[in-house]
């Protein structure tokens, strides 16, 4: 793995919390890290850090360091210790031996073979195929090589030829000649010894023997019950009622009908099940017409939860997986899906295999019912921009009382009624009378454009909003609206936000808007203020001012006028 150069990509020291997460990561996948051996090597009060390097390959790991000593390479789904952390926990991974003069021709890029394996009982401890182990010398239990074994500890035993390990790390690769590691030398230490009957007794344990079923028949005479015999039926006051059941057999009746019950069901009882239950019945009902690829966020909001049953909550926090990368790459191991990386740090599903064995064995469940519509109190008024009579243009537009609100097209065919009544037309242009000229502030007689008359009467006009909601009730505001504005926003770790201001002034109500984005975007939305606002705004997870352009427009019929930046924001790429 380290053998040739690689790509230092990033460098970022561990927070106190993410060093309580390596530390409790370490005892889960390791079962002999006692609370001891992990604050051994990864100590509270340590200088720790991750390096993400780029290896040769073109794959990208995790290196943790603790004190300038790599300590564990991160795989993903696995941790593997280097050789510097099997000098502080011996006994953290299963370890073989090897003839000395072997480790040079390992470090050299020779494969391991088994004929250089050291095959003492006393020395060889068990292990399955694909187990991560460590590889010491005869005349040193100091860890020289961490790789997986190809063949089991059994077969490996058996044969006497091949590759039996794929190096991981080896001690002389370039990761310990890294010059931003602290250089330590191998130390001296005694080999380790395995108890043979221990870990065959262990392995008899974890296999279910069955006990073997009587095929002959028994010699003993069975009584044969006398055909057409009499017999006396003993009097008794509660013929009818049946005997009491003890409570044994009723616990034993409960189990069996509840175990029948969930086969008949078919859905898991566990969150593991039930995670995957889901996918294959997503995949089942709506894999043929799904547009790929779908983001993996959406996949669990927007399609795994709607085939979640009614009784039931799904979490993928509750199951064994923890995050929805980890299933989904089980469910890629099972050839069901296939996921990658579309956009920096996005994962989608690109392709799904429907002809699946198990998925032409699952039976999913019947469509869901399409969601609710969205209230319609969420929907924003219908809105109309219009200018109020004032003094100054009181006299051109009687008998209209002053406050009388007009739109464009009703103020300019006052203008157009008034200059034709008075013969003021002339080419496109308008002769302006005594009247005409107070209001535009100009010179009587003087020719004036269409265009410069109404921009004259219409500034000595007050600007106003009529909003008419869904109710049929009408609201009259005189003043001009504030558009609608979005702006992305950096919170801290460098995570960005949607901030959507001034939606109320539209008649939106944010709580039913904040569930419907949360519902269509799938990330987090919620109502905040910021210190310097007067009035509550919207904010999103992620830039989302496609989604919410898109959303307040097409669904919502807020006209684009009213939305700043709406055509960057749709035609911005999703």
């Amino acid at each position: 793995m380290f053998a040739k150069p690689y790509k230092v990509k990033s460098n970022n020291t561990l927070k106190n919390s993410e060093k309580k997460h390596l530390a409790q990561r370490i005892q889960n996948e390791f079962p002999k890290a006692t609370e001891e051996k992990v604050k051994d090597l990864v100590p509270v009060k340590s200088n720790s850090s991750c390096v993400k390097l780029i290896l040769h390959s073109g794959d990208t790991v995790g290196v943790y360091v603790v004190d300038g000593i790599p300590l564990m390479i991160d795989l993903g789904e696995k941790l593997i210790p280097t050789v510097y952390a099997l000098w502080k926990a011996t006994d953290l991974i299963p370890t073989i031996s090897i003839h000395s003069l072997v480790l040079s021709k390992v470090q050299g890029g020779a494969p391991l073979y088994a004929p250089g394996v050291v095959t003492d009982p006393s020395r060889f401890p068990y292990f399955p195929r694909d187990a991560v182990i460590a590889v010491c010398t005869v005349d040193n239990g100091a860890a020289g090589i961490v790789g997986r074994a190809v063949i089991s500890s059994g077969d490996l035993l058996a044969t006497s030829m091949g590759v039996c390990l794929e190096t991981y790390h080896v001690l002389g690769d370039l990761l310990c000649k890294d010059s931003k590691f602290t250089k330590i030398e191998r130390p001296k230490l005694d080999p380790i010894c395995y108890d043979v009957t221990e870990s065959i007794t262990t392995n008899i344990s974890q296999l279910q023997i069955q006990p073997v079923k009587e095929e002959w028949p028994s010699l003993v005479k069975e009584e044969t019950a006398v055909v057409n015999q009499p017999t006396v039926i003993p009097e008794s006051n509660n013929e009818s009622q049946p005997e009491p059941m003890e409570q044994g057999d009723q616990n034993l009746n409960n189990s069996v009908s509840t175990e029948c019950s969930e086969e008949e069901d078919g859905i898991p009882a566990d969150m593991d099940g039930l995670l995957r239950w889901c996918l294959l019945s997503f995949l089942k009902r709506e894999g043929k017409n799904i547009e790929l690829p779908l983001k993996t966020n959406l996949l669990y909001k927007n399609h795994l939860m709607a085939y979640c049953p009614p009784d039931r909550t799904l979490d993928v926090k509750k199951s064994n997986y923890k995050k929805m990368g980890k299933f989904l790459e089980a469910m890629e191991r099972e050839g069901l899906i296939s996921v990658r990386e579309v956009e920096k740090g996005v994962s989608a599903l690109v392709s799904l295999q429907l002809a699946h064995p198990q998925l032409r064995a699952h039976r999913a469940p019947p469509p869901a019912p399409p969601a609710p519509a969205l209230p319609a109190t969420a929907a924003p008024p219908a809105v109309r921009e219009l200018h109020c009579v004032t003094a100054h243009v009181a006299d051109l537009f009687a008998p209209l009382k002053k406050g009388t609100a007009l739109s464009a097209g009703e103020v300019r065919a006052v203008l157009q009624r008034y200059a034709a009544e008075r013969q003021l037309s002339a080419r496109g242009a308008v002769a302006l009378d005594e009247l005409l000229a107070k209001v535009t502030g100009r010179q009587p007689q003087e020719l004036i454009k269409w265009e410069e008359l109404m921009s004259s009467v219409l500034g000595r006009m007050t600007p106003s909003t009529e909003m008419q909601y869904a109710d049929g009730t009408v609201k009259l505001i005189k003043s001009r609206l504030e558009p609608v504005k979005m702006q992305v926003a950096t919170r801290s770790g460098n995570k960005k936000v949607t901030l959507v201001s001034n939606l109320e002034s539209f008649g939106f109500e944010l709580a039913a808007l904040a569930r419907a984005c949360q519902l269509r975007a799938g990330a987090a939305c919620g109502v905040t203020r910021s210190a310097a606002a007067r009035a509550d705004q919207l904010m999103l997870q992620g830039d989302q001012t496609h989604f919410v352009a898109k959303l307040l427009i097409e669904e919502y019929g807020l006209p684009k006028k009213f939305l700043e930046g709406a055509d960057k924001a749709l035609n911005k790429k999703k």
